[in-house]
């Protein structure tokens, strides 16, 4: 592995999370975890619960000797054998939970202290790790999770996902970051990666007829959002690894160690700018091929619904909507058994929190949309329902004020009742805190809880509200309404903006661009009903 000088151990008022990492690699983590399974929780170092991540493992709500355990799935990759392996491990100790995230991975929650280190061997041994799930580290690789199958995409990234993967996961060199580093890849030109909230990133680009990517730095979300800029490069695929590489490297020698608050790669580039940036990756890589063109066009924001061809001829893909992302093992079995009925095997999990199933024959999708589970996760689910996102929540997040999954299925199930020839899919984000993981910033209506004191002493959850955040061309994070949305003014609230956009739209213009087309006045007035200061 790669030799490097710890230059920043010398600086002062490193925040606490820098002197863990000083006096352990969270990489050792790893190693502890049979200790780990002799102690209670109160036993336990914060530094190793902190450490902890590295091992892609959580403490979970509340702080009561319970964790999670993320497993990466690189763009989303899963062959049935690891969905059944991921779905006795979370019968055996999981309380049947399932989760699949918003970066593809897969959640398990409910694990004890004393079952980690199995559960981590048994990851291993399917093929899988979590290793780094989680950490100031290289998180799971997000891309396309048609990699390989995709008609429209210029490169297969499959190759180069893996490539990536074996830079960077338990490497040494780089388990010692700042902070997290959101790596995103896709050749398809809807932006499926979501190149712009990531930390780097790879879009699909061409110079002089050759195909190739441009690379985004400094992308995020939280309290303060930011969106990745474009660096002045032209980058053939087999250049990819090299330049995130020497990116991760000036993220690892620059970053701000001081400030928690300010230490993703966002801020570096905002301080330094695209120029220092680029200059400082080119000493690393050496004189950089610039110019070329991003082939960018429509935004997909996620939506693999239905039954569609793949590149392959005669062969189909089918995507499944999984409600908030949420499910039980005996349900992810079940999709694994069906992946291997009807087609290979390959499952693909997504940015949205769904599912795909590749390679069916043409000959046998009348037979595969007649199944059952096709019901229970449907092909083509309803408008509003069908297009919700939403985190964990105070179920298991020790920073969420509120519980979000079911109350996002509520409104959403709500919604479709009273708009059921709405025509056009309405995203609905709901996250529980200021972190942002369920992405309000990228909604058409994004929604942020929180608990607020009213005026007669009683305390109410209330939501934040942000409209109309869009990514792909022209990209914006959504406008934010001042005021917040009491709980039970929430539907009419979603109710007032649906009607009115289905009143005025034109033809079949969608909520999205609807939204665009107004200004932060004209929603803060349609809305201010529904608004407390």
């Amino acid at each position: 592995m790669q030799e490097y000088i710890v230059s920043w151990k010398n600086r002062p008022n490193l925040n606490k999370n820098e002197h863990y990492k000083l006096a352990k690699d969270g990489l050792k983590i790893l190693d502890d975890l049979p200790r780990f399974a002799k102690l209670t929780q109160k036993e336990m170092l914060a530094s190793d619960v902190e450490l902890l991540k590295w091992a892609g493992i959580y403490a979970q709500r509340p702080r009561d000797g319970h964790y999670l355990v993320r497993a990466k799935l690189p763009s989303g990759a899963l062959t049935a054998a690891q969905a059944r392996a991921l779905a006795e491990i979370s019968a055996t100790y999981g309380r049947q939970t399932i989760q699949i995230t918003d970066r593809q991975s897969i959640q398990i929650h409910w694990l004890e202290l004393g079952v980690l280190a199995d559960v981590v061997a048994r990851l291993h041994a399917a093929g899988l790790t979590s290793t780094e799930a989680c950490g100031d580290c290289p998180r799971n690789i997000l891309g396309n999770p048609l990699m390989g199958v995709d008609s429209e995409e210029t490169i297969d990234t499959e190759p180069l996902v893996r490539a990536l993967v074996a830079k960077f996961q338990g490497n040494p060199a780089f388990s010692n970051l700042p902070r997290k580093f959101k790596i995103s890849i896709s050749a398809n030109p809807h932006d499926v990666g979501f190149a712009r909230i990531n930390d780097i990133a790879f879009v699909p680009a061409k110079k002089d007829g050759r195909d190739g990517f441009r690379v985004y730095v400094g992308g995020g979300l939280s309290k303060e959002p930011k969106l990745a800029q474009p660096l002045p490069f032209f980058v053939p695929a087999n250049q990819v690894v090299s330049i995130a590489e020497a990116v991760a490297i000036v993220f690892r020698e620059h970053g701000d160690r001081e400030n928690r608050g300010h230490c993703r790669l966002k801020y570096l580039v905002e301080d330094w700018g695209v120029e220092r940036l680029a200059a400082a990756v080119e000493e690393k890589t050496g004189t950089l091929e610039r110019g070329g063109e991003e082939f960018s066009v429509a935004w997909n924001p996620g939506i693999y619904y239905g039954l569609h061809a793949q590149k392959q001829e005669g062969l189909f893909y089918a995507g499944l909507h999984i409600p908030a992302g949420e499910m039980d093992a005996d349900d992810l079995a079940a999709l694994a058994d069906l992946s291997e009925a009807y087609g290979s095997g390959r499952l693909r999990t997504t940015n949205t929190q769904n599912i795909v199933i590749l390679d069916i024959p043409g000959a046998r999708l009348d037979a595969f949309q007649s199944e059952p589970l096709c019901r229970r996760f449907p092909l083509q689910p309803q408008w509003f329902s069908g297009f919700e996102m939403s985190c964990t929540g105070n179920a298991f997040c020790n920073f969420a004020p509120i519980e979000t999954k079911n109350r996002l299925i509520e409104l959403t199930r709500a919604l479709d009742a009273a708009f059921p020839e709405v025509g056009q899919p309405v995203r609905i984000n709901l996250t529980g805190c200021f972190h942002a993981c369920a992405q309000p910033q990228i909604a058409d209506i994004g929604l942020t809880g929180g608990r607020k004191r009213l005026a007669d002493g009683t305390v109410h959850e209330v939501f934040a509200v942000q409209l109309g955040g869009h990514l792909g061309p022209d990209a914006h994070f959504a406008i934010p309404l001042e005021g917040v949305v009491p709980e039970d003014q929430l539907l009419p609230f979603c109710s007032v903006l649906i009607g009115t956009w289905q009143k005025h739209r034109t033809g079949d213009e969608t909520f999205s661009t609807w939204l665009q087309g107004q200004t932060q006045e004209d929603l803060q007035h349609l809305t201010q009903p529904f608004l407390i200061a």
